[in-house]
């Protein structure tokens, strides 16, 4: 087992009407918001209109940046930039899902500094020394920005995806709501139950012992998998949208880094390169890319697969049994697991290896070749 600290300041405040809670905890913050949302279905269900009631309670000023993308683009957060500057925000509020989220934790580190955000992401930039605080407003169950200091964007001039952390960028409070993603679409649904998956994956493929981080990975798979049929078939149960809103949250909080090396996050470097490419939801594109992966590299991790197959399946089950396992629950819950599912040919292919090249996504501990890369497109195909 390595060492390892144990950080997260994000204060979680979940449950229904959580939102009310909202203008009690920006008190101390200041009395002038950026608040920031995706493409405006936060104002047709309501959840908006929520956040003002909240704001206006508190007299709190706010001004909004609206129009972030699925796959975000540093151009927006550099132009939310510009706007919160003008505004002189003392604070950010991000209502929506892990996109909306990223894009404020850039924003919160850009305002203080004169150069790109983007800078940050390519390393150009020195790590921020302060940050606006954030504030998030969860509405789809997936990636675990909410509790976390990661942030990932992309540049579509350059076909690059990249991301970046800071402590700084950890959300002062975030306030999951299940019922604020009863209005998502069964398919995002479906991508952030696969977007979970990826990432309990990603660190349990470690080359490091920690049994109780091991385990629960293995839970929370297991879990998801259940909560992610449950969902899919009930959109509107309550105690399936909490439980996959937990457990999206619990995959990327650090839970499950203690006493292990950081992960392998090689199969997100592969799907970047399929977002930048196709704009393709980041989730279906991990549906699509792990169980290549895990194929591809089967001898190396047999053992661990048939740990998660005995702990999500039955003591019986067999490394390829969580594989087909695994690929049977994305089929019936409507995520893609292969390119041509996706409407990406084989025509593609080439572009694709480009790419791959191009952003040379390695992985820590099942480190990456050209070969690889051609290897696990073919599985991907």
């Amino acid at each position: 087992m390595e060492n390892f600290i144990a950080y997260n300041p994000t204060k979680l405040v979940f449950g229904k009407g959580s939102i009310a809670q909202l203008g009690k905890e920006l008190q101390p913050y200041g009395k002038k918001a950026l608040v920031v949302i995706g493409k405006g279905s936060v104002k047709q269900n309501g959840i908006l209109e929520a956040v003002y009631q909240q704001l206006t309670a508190a007299g709190v000023s706010y001004t909004l940046y609206e129009g972030i993308k699925s796959n975000p683009i540093y151009q927006d957060a550099d132009a939310a930039v510009a706007q919160a500057k003008i505004f002189q925000a003392d604070m950010l509020i991000a209502v929506g899902g892990g996109s909306v989220i990223d894009s404020a934790k850039a924003i919160a580190a850009g305002y203080y500094v004169e150069h790109s955000v983007w800078d940050f992401y390519l390393r150009k930039a020195p790590a921020p020394t302060k940050a606006l605080p954030i504030f998030a407003v969860l509405t789809l169950a997936a990636t675990g920005t909410e509790m976390n200091m990661f942030t990932v964007l992309q540049s579509d001039d350059e076909k690059a995806k990249h991301g970046y952390g800071s402590p700084l960028l950890y959300p002062k409070v975030s306030f999951l709501d299940p019922e604020y993603t009863y209005s998502v679409p069964q398919n995002y649904t479906a991508y952030g139950v696969a977007d979970l998956i990826a990432h309990s994956l990603e660190q349990f493929f470690d080359t490091s012992h920690s049994p109780l981080s091991d385990a629960y990975a293995a839970e929370i798979i297991r879990l998801a998998m259940h909560y992610g049929l449950e969902v899919h078939q009930n959109p509107q149960s309550y105690e399936a949208r909490a439980n996959i809103m937990w457990l999206a949250t619990s995959a990327l909080n650090g839970s499950l880094a203690a006493g292990k090396l950081g992960g392998d996050f090689g199969v997100h470097g592969i799907e970047h390169c399929l977002s930048v490419l196709f704009d393709i939801a980041h989730g279906a594109g991990l549906s699509i890319v792990y169980p290549a992966w895990m194929r591809h590299f089967y001898s190396q991790i047999e053992g661990k697969l048939t740990f998660l197959a005995q702990r999500t399946l039955h003591e019986k089950a067999t490394a390829n049994d969580f594989i087909v396992a695994l690929e049977n629950f994305f089929t019936t819950i409507n995520t893609p697991i292969r390119l041509a599912k996706a409407g990406i040919g084989k025509d593609k292919h080439a572009l694709i290896l480009e790419n791959l090249k191009q952003n040379n996504p390695k992985g820590r501990f099942f480190k990456l070749t050209a070969t690889d890369y051609s290897s696990i497109l073919e599985l991907m195909a």
